[in-house]
Order: structure tokens, then C-alpha cells, then sequence
């Protein structure tokens, strides 16, 4: 039985270490890059003046207030429709209604995204607010671990 449970353990284990090998090969993997880390960040914002740092944060700080209560209902929704999913025989009727819900949420989000970049693009310049994503676990960036601010403070943008 020990022999067993060893056996287990042991594959368990290199099962973790090669999924985790993948997570780090991947573009932009590894540690500081990429989400959760914002080594990206100096990238954009180090080659901006002090006042324009200043504005674009303060125009991002009021997108994401902007938009919380959004992303928030976003997300519950997502959830919900997940949980709809699941059952044997789903109720297809509720999960198309939540899917126009969920689309038109993304709609909105789509269209303050961009009068945030059109408004970043007036007051700070071309090129900051660009690659910006406002899906599930996105971040400011245009692909794997890119991008200005990737997953940087949580926010989901």
C-alpha cells in the first residue's frame, strides 16, 4: 500500500514539474514577466515625463473605477453561465439569454475601453493605452505576458 501511495506521489510530482516547465517556456514566461509581475512596466511609462506618467495613470486610475462594477457583473455572469453548463440536460433557453447579457457587457467594455484610449492617446500620446484587454485575467498587453503593465495591481483590465 506504501509502495502504492509512493507511486502516486512521485508521478503527481513530475507531473507538476512539467506542467510548470511549460508555464516558463512559454513567450514572455518566467519569472518578473508577464502577469502577476510588471517588469513590463518600465518599458512605456519610464520614457514619459513625470506630468505625463501623472495623467495617464490618473485617466487609467478612472478607467478602472469606470469600469469596475462592469467587469464585476462580467465576471458573475461568466460564472453563472459556467454553472449552466454543467447539468445533464442544460437549460439552453437561460444560457443564450446570459450569452446576449454576457455579450453586450463585453460590448460596453469595448466601447469605454476605447474613449480611454482615444482620451490616452489625446492627453499623454500615441501608443500607451494600445493592446489594452478588459477580458477574464487580461492585462494591459497585446499577447502572452506583453504589453505595458501585464496583470500589474490586480485589475483585470
Amino acid at each position: 500500500m506504501r509502495v502504492k501511495m509512493f507511486h502516486i506521489a512521485l508521478t503527481a510530482l513530475a507531473v507538476l514539474a512539467m506542467t510548470s516547465s511549460l508555464a516558463l517556456a512559454r513567450p514572455g514566461g518566467g519569472p518578473g514577466a508577464g502577469q502577476g509581475g510588471c517588469s513590463n512596466m518600465g518599458s512605456g511609462m519610464s520614457q514619459l515625463t513625470p506630468e505625463k506618467q501623472a495623467i495617464f495613470q490618473k485617466l487609467r486610475d478612472a478607467f478602472v473605477a469606470k469600469t469596475a462594477s462592469l467587469r464585476a457583473v462580467l465576471a458573475v455572469n461568466m460564472a453563472e453561465l459556467n454553472a449552466l453548463s454543467v447539468p445533464q440536460n442544460p437549460d439552453q433557453a437561460k444560457i443564450d439569454a446570459l450569452s446576449k447579457q454576457i455579450g453586450d457587457l463585453q460590448g460596453k467594455l469595448l466601447s469605454e475601453r476605447t474613449q480611454f484610449r482615444t482620451q490616452v492617446t489625446k492627453d499623454v500620446g500615441p501608443g500607451m493605452g494600445r493592446g489594452m484587454r478588459s477580458g477574464m485575467g487580461g492585462g494591459m498587453g497585446s499577447g502572452m505576458g506583453g504589453g505595458m503593465m501585464a496583470g500589474c495591481q490586480g485589475d483585470g483590465l
